[in-house]
Parts: structure tokens; sequence; C-alpha cells
């Protein structure tokens, strides 16, 4: 069996395909609601729950790697204090699929927020 390098799981096209997952569910999302739009305010909303769906379909896609990484990393790794393990969360901080996700959490918000001040 072919040795394959323990920081790439799912492949470079993983987040590609997440995120067109992302804007296919976002763009039923515009046809199912497309008739009740009316307003400019309306209108942007659905634009930034599109966008806020593509982000969040790539960075769910990126956090299931980094899971799946971690998870064979403590497997490998027994002994480990739990201090060390915090300090290591510290370290690591945010990685590109919490960035994502946090992102498309605001612009999904934003998505909200420009629905109800319009």
């Amino acid at each position: 069996m072919p040795n394959r390098d323990q920081m790439i799981r799912m492949g470079p096209w993983a987040p590609v395909a997440g995120a067109v997952l992302g804007l296919v569910l976002g763009v039923v999302v515009v046809l199912l609601l497309a008739s009740a739009v009316e307003t400019f305010a309306e209108r942007l909303s659905l634009v930034f729950a599109v966008l806020g769906m593509t982000l969040l379909g790539a960075g769910g896609t990126l956090l299931a790697d980094e899971v799946r990484l971690l998870r064979r990393g403590t497997s490998a790794v027994e002994a480990r204090t739990s201090g060390a393990e915090v300090i290591a969360g510290l370290l690591n901080g945010l990685t590109p699929a919490r960035l994502l996700i946090l992102a498309s959490a605001f612009v999904l918000l934003l998505s909200a927020y420009v629905t109800t001040s319009g």
C-alpha cells in the first residue's frame, strides 16, 4: 500500500467540493424564496445567504479534515497531560477551517440583519 502523507487526508479539492455544495444549497434557497423577494434589502439578504452557505460548505469540509487529523494524532500519542493539551489548543488557535466557519457565521448574521433593518 502506498504511504500517504499524514497531513493530507481528504485531498486538495475537498474544500472546493464543499463550497460547491454550499453554493448549490444557496441557489436552491434563492429559487425557493425568489417569488417573495421585493425590496433591495431582501435581495441583498439572499446574496449574503448564498455567500454564507458557500463559506460554510468549504469550512465544514476543512473542519472535518481537521477533526480527522486530530483524532489520528491523539490515538498515536496516548500519554498526554491535560495542561499540555490546553496549551496546544491555544497555540493552534485560528485554523483555516475555524476562520471560514467564523466568517460564514458573520455573513449569515449580516444576512439576517439586512432583512430586519431594511
